[in-house]
């Protein structure tokens, strides 16, 4: 368990490559925030066999943790993730959450994430260019450069999205709200997060002047070289 200060989480959603921006503002009091004890052993195999993950932050390793955790059983994710966190925060139980238990029950097994080099370096060089500057988060970068104009470089030119949140150090806390969607109807952060069509994810993590996360989570499908 980790201990939860009385911040807002922002939630970004970039829609697929050259889609449109939507913010969602959550605050919740100070908790101890529930995770399942047991670890997935299978989940930290897997992403310990990625070429670039010992070059990952704890936080980034964190996030690809809870993410493959969930790829791998979203039932799962539901009654050991998901429902304990409710409980513990009952405002945030409603018509977003009875959506994703529903998508949660209904999915199978996804395949895991794999780390893409480009997809790393374009994530944490955005998430540090953002602690770096004074204007606020979101998917522009100190320069103006969008999301899509990032992703040119990294090679990547179709399938591709990118979610972003601002929250306090409980990386598990912060997916969840992400797949919860609150206020954001179209569900973006979700749909990214349970697509099948993506395969390869990049993790960047940079802590902002307040002392919170700033997260990127870049996602793309095989590109065709």
């Amino acid at each position: 368990m980790s201990l939860f200060h009385v911040k807002p989480f922002l939630l970004f959603i970039l829609l697929p490559l050259f889609g449109s921006s939507q913010i969602s503002t959550i605050w919740l009091k100070d908790q101890l925030i529930p995770a399942p004890k047991k670890i997935d052993s299978a989940v930290l195999e897997w992403n310990s066999q990625q070429e670039k993950y010992i070059s990952l932050s704890e936080n980034a390793k964190q996030w690809l943790y809870w993410t493959n955790y969930t790829r791998k059983d979203t039932l799962r994710f539901w009654d050991s993730a998901v429902a304990p966190i409710l409980l513990t925060f009952p405002e945030l139980e409603g018509k977003y959450s009875i959506s994703l238990r529903l998508e949660l029950y209904k999915h199978e097994s996804l395949s895991l994430f794999s780390l893409n080099e480009d997809l790393l370096n374009t994530a944490q060089a955005h998430a540090t260019d953002i602690a770096n500057s004074k204007i606020k988060p979101g998917h522009v970068s100190s320069n103006g450069t969008g999301f899509s104009d990032r992703m040119k470089p990294a090679g990547i030119k179709f399938c591709a999205a990118e979610n972003i949140c601002v929250g306090n150090h409980s990386t598990l806390l912060s997916l969840v709200l992400l797949f919860l969607d609150i206020d954001l109807p179209e569900l973006g952060h979700r749909k990214n997060l349970l697509s099948p069509i993506f395969t390869d994810l990049g993790i960047g993590v940079a802590v902002l002047k307040d002392n919170s996360l700033f997260s990127v989570q870049d996602f793309s499908c095989p590109q065709q070289h």
